[in-house]
């Protein structure tokens, strides 16, 4: 028995019988998914191949290991998967649909260095947040962020870019100069805009929509500041 219509996934897609095991798995993104799909492993159509629809705003991308096999764009293509077949994917590839209209939503939070603090410890405020992103380079969120694939491709973002707002406000204020506070950093915080990103995110192929300060930053406290990472 073979899945027809809707996602390879979805137990709302239709089961057929008989003739249909000879036809190729359908597949398309659903409705109501996120920014990206995925990624999903190309061995459930290896007995059949895959009739792959991708919409409009949609980029689908085939990896494996890691490496970037194919990119489809808007349209329907019929796919071959089988192993050490000239012109087929690999039935240990992994699929993963992109949507240019669909927003992830990246939350942060850290510790914030206050400037104008020359003790070994210096002052920190912590605050949280959350912004927005849209996809704009599919390839390069890809081959930036998304990678081997593996994990789901909404928490890799989120993993990577949730350094972006605590480091972009520590710059803010050491530019500032002036007297050190969380009044201070509670004005950088507002003030920033969906451009104080974009610089940053352009590298992974990734605009921001819109930006949500969290409540107001806590009390400022003493002690140790772990590093900032940039975890990509």
């Amino acid at each position: 028995m073979t899945r027809r219509d809707g996602h390879p996934l979805d137990h709302r897609a239709p089961w057929e019988s008989g003739e249909a095991r000879e036809r190729p798995c359908a597949w398309s993104s659903r409705p109501d998914g996120g920014a990206v799909e995925g990624p999903f492993d190309l061995g459930f159509a290896a007995a059949h191949g895959l009739e792959l629809t991708v919409g409009r705003g949609e980029t689908a991308l085939v990896v494996r290991r890691g490496e970037l096999l194919a990119v489809h764009l808007e349209g329907r293509h019929l796919l071959r998967v089988a192993d050490g077949c000239d012109g087929a994917l690999p039935s240990n590839g992994l699929l993963t649909l992109c949507h240019d209209d669909r927003i992830i939503p990246v939350p942060w939070h850290g510790p914030i260095p206050l400037p104008g603090r020359r003790s070994p410890a210096p002052l920190v405020a912590l605050a949280a947040g959350r912004f927005d992103v849209l996809i704009v380079d599919p390839v390069r969120l890809q081959r930036t962020v998304l990678r081997d694939g593996i994990a789901p491709g909404a928490d890799l973002c989120c993993a990577a870019l949730g350094h972006l707002v605590p480091t972009v406000s520590a710059l803010c204020l050491s530019r500032r100069g002036g007297s050190p506070g969380s009044p201070e950093l509670q004005d950088v915080l507002a003030g920033l805009t969906p451009g104080d990103l974009d610089a940053e995110l352009a590298r992974y192929g990734l605009v921001c929509a819109a930006l949500h300060p969290g409540p107001d930053t806590a009390a400022p406290v003493e002690g140790p500041v772990a590093p900032l990472l940039h975890l990509v």
